[in-house]
């Protein structure tokens, strides 16, 4: 009963992290035909509108640095909460999604029907519980093995997702470490702050530490993600091993080539209507950077010729959209890419479509319900 009860909240921190990076995972079906597709808006730095946003979000002031109990500085300035948690550096990466934005874009309504669709009984628990992720969830942030969920948490009932015997410890300020008993007999946990923010994954200590740097404990450092990289609808950092390891799943000396050049990667994705991703690729080698730079106009050469030799005008209309070029501001070069609307669109609704029919063969081989005695 304990495991049934618990799904809820786990679900909701999956669901979110496959909104972010749905519309990617759909790249797979077949694009519109001609005409090609128009360019896509590229978030190359921040507009008018994320500047309010990040103006808007300088709401938390953590404490001025202690001395034997005695404050040694002045208070610190107003922070955005999410950048106030970001450490140094990262073993895999630090990136946000701005949730809020994404269900309410001009394709939110199709990403929603996608991932929930009629699953009423899901999203009708979260709802009467005051988490309804349409509505409550701002945004969501992956950090190394964490998830933090933020929101309007301060009257959401999520305690009656715990089972009776989970033990609630106070932690800093305003946060708090939730102990839940595993039926193997260990021990998972998750944090509160202040009724807008969860954090799950990783272990207690991962969890502490966030909490830590949150209310500003320990000494001041440099994040790996700050306010001046906060644009697009999703954005943030990921480590050169991390893209390494994963691009050399598909091709080995393009994810060796990466981990012998690249620093760290900074990403940023619009997708206000259509998809557009900007990568800037950091290094420390500028010889090696640019073999990694030829590998990868190379690698979308190749992959731009093999779709028009085998017809697949759709598709190789879509690799125009991608390029590699140098950039300014301390990067080494950028990868652009685009999905254009009718395609994110098309292949959106293939996956309601899906979803539908799934439901409606699982509808048809369940058993009856038992008649009332």
């Amino acid at each position: 009963m304990a495991q049934r009860r618990r799904a809820p909240w786990l679900w909701l921190i999956v669901a979110a992290l496959l909104l972010a990076g749905g519309a990617w995972l759909m790249r797979g079906a077949e694009p519109p035909s001609r005409p090609p597709p128009p360019p896509v808006r590229l978030p190359t730095r921040m507009n008018g509108s994320e500047h309010l946003r990040a103006d808007n979000r300088r709401t938390w002031v953590p404490l001025p640095s202690l001395d034997a109990g005695v404050a040694v500085s002045a208070p610190p300035p107003a922070r955005d909460p999410v950048l106030a948690l970001m450490p140094a550096e990262v073993k895999r990466a630090a990136v946000v999604a701005e949730f809020n934005a994404i269900v309410n874009s001009e394709l939110g309504g199709l990403m929603t029907d996608c991932l929930f669709g009629d699953d009423s009984s899901f999203l009708g628990e979260l709802r009467d519980a005051g988490m309804d992720p349409v509505t409550k969830i701002d945004r969501v942030a992956m950090v190394d093995d964490s998830v933090v969920v933020t929101g309007d948490f301060k009257n959401a009932q999520w305690r009656k997702f715990l089972p009776e015997d989970a033990v609630a410890k106070g932690y800093g300020r305003q946060g708090e470490l939730i102990e839940v008993k595993r039926e193997d007999g260990g021990i998972d946990t998750f944090a509160v702050w202040g009724g807008q923010m969860f954090v799950a994954g990783g272990d207690e200590a991962s969890q502490r530490a966030i909490l830590d740097r949150l209310e500003g404990n320990g000494p001041p450092a440099k994040p790996v993600l700050d306010e001046s990289m906060a644009y697009g609808e999703v954005y943030g950092v990921v480590a050169a091993g991390a893209l390494a390891d994963l691009i050399g799943k598909q091709d080995a000396r393009l994810g060796e080539t990466i981990r012998q050049s690249a620093k760290s990667v900074q990403l940023h994705m619009d997708v206000s209507h259509d998809v557009g991703l900007v990568a800037d690729v950091q290094s420390e080698d500028p010889q090696k950077t640019e073999e990694l730079r030829r590998s990868l106009g190379s690698a979308l050469s190749l992959a731009r010729m093999q779709a028009q030799a085998q017809g697949k005008t759709g598709q190789a209309d879509l690799l125009d959209l991608a390029h590699v070029r140098s950039a300014g501001g301390g990067t080494d070069f950028r990868l652009e890419a685009g999905l254009p609307y009718e395609y994110m669109e098309k292949a959106l609704r293939q996956c309601v479509a899906d979803r539908k029919e799934r439901a409606a063969g699982k509808r048809r081989t369940e058993p009856p319900a038992p008649a009332p005695q």
